[in-house]
């Protein structure tokens, strides 16, 4: 009984570091001009420089804006006016293996350059369009997606 204690015990501990790592931020806004937001969950944040991005949120400019933002792995990402992308999914953790990034471009004008995963684990790192899925390989790109 004393062993199932503590096994359980250590069961809760790492979940506990799990969930903690989960919870750290993947990037932070560089730069903002005009209108831009962060939308995390059911709240509306001003993107301003410094502010941190977690996974999940969705990143958004009006007509006149315009973001940029560098992902925990180097990744730096751009944002034009009328934009949307949402950060799905990011995991960043060499010594583990674990290199991904899934970014959902819903519209706008957005430029891209590879950071470290891409360059760790070619063919780990989406972009998903409404039109079209690609494969990143480590490289730049830009691209205007209209609805």
């Amino acid at each position: 009984m004393r062993i199932l204690i503590m096994i359980l015990y250590a069961l809760l501990a790492s979940a506990t570091i799990a969930a903690a790592r989960d919870d750290r931020p993947i990037g932070m806004v560089e730069t903002v001009s005009g209108d831009a937001y962060i939308q995390r969950n059911d709240q509306r944040l001003a993107a301003q420089p410094g502010s941190e991005l977690f996974l999940g949120d969705v990143l958004s400019t009006g007509s006149n804006g315009a973001v940029g933002v560098i992902l925990r792995d180097d990744t730096v990402l751009s944002l034009g006016p009328s934009s949307e992308t949402r950060l799905e999914q990011f995991a960043f953790d060499p010594a583990e293996h674990k290199l991904g990034m899934l970014l959902r471009v819903t519209r706008g004008l957005f430029s891209y350059v590879s950071g470290r995963i891409s360059k760790l684990s070619p063919g780990s790192v989406r972009i998903e369009t409404p039109v079209a899925t690609l494969g990143i390989r480590g490289t730049r790109l830009v691209a205007r997606i209209v609805p």
